[in-house]
């Protein structure tokens, strides 16, 4: 590991480009719960399901499997609707976490690499939490998934550079 002047190691360039990149992705979600817990209406939310369930119906018979993934779209959907406030205050938590990983990370802390998989892996399964598991579930959790692990990859690559 390469030193500055005053002894302190310096950042390599790959690591200040992933942490720039996870305070971005972290901090918009920390922004965006955030506004979730302050204005989250419960009522408001109903109609629009409501809305788009008369909408669905209209469109008519358009076959079992359709039908079928739409009835558990719609389950999931009431379900989030009905724990909205804490499914947004158990994200903001865990999407502080990983901004605070990212920080430590960002100073070459090898905790905060720990830290930031653990709020990782959890915020996957918020939604589940509520929901339940779900081929449409876990579709959602695969989605997210992928860019977590190139992340969690890329920054364990590059431990050998935190303390």
């Amino acid at each position: 590991m390469e030193h500055s002047f005053d002894n302190k190691p310096i950042r390599p360039t790959f690591i200040t480009v992933l942490c720039i990149l996870t305070f971005i992705g972290s901090g918009w979600r920390v922004v965006s719960n955030l506004l979730s817990v302050f204005t989250y209406n419960l009522n408001n939310t109903q109609v629009q399901i409501e809305q788009i369930s008369n909408a669905a119906g209209e469109l008519g018979d358009s076959g079992a499997f359709v039908n079928g993934i739409f009835n558990s779209s719609m389950e999931i959907l009431k379900i989030t609707a009905e724990h909205g406030r804490e499914i947004a205050m158990m994200s903001l938590v865990l999407s502080l976490l990983s901004l605070a990983g990212a920080i430590l990370m960002f100073n070459l802390r090898r905790f905060g690499f720990y830290l930031y998989v653990a709020a990782q892996f959890l915020i996957l399964f918020v939604i589940p939490y509520f929901t339940g598991f779900s081929s449409l579930v876990l579709i959602g959790i695969v989605y997210s998934a992928i860019p977590t692990i190139i992340f969690v990859i890329l920054y364990a690559i590059n431990l050998k550079h935190m303390h």
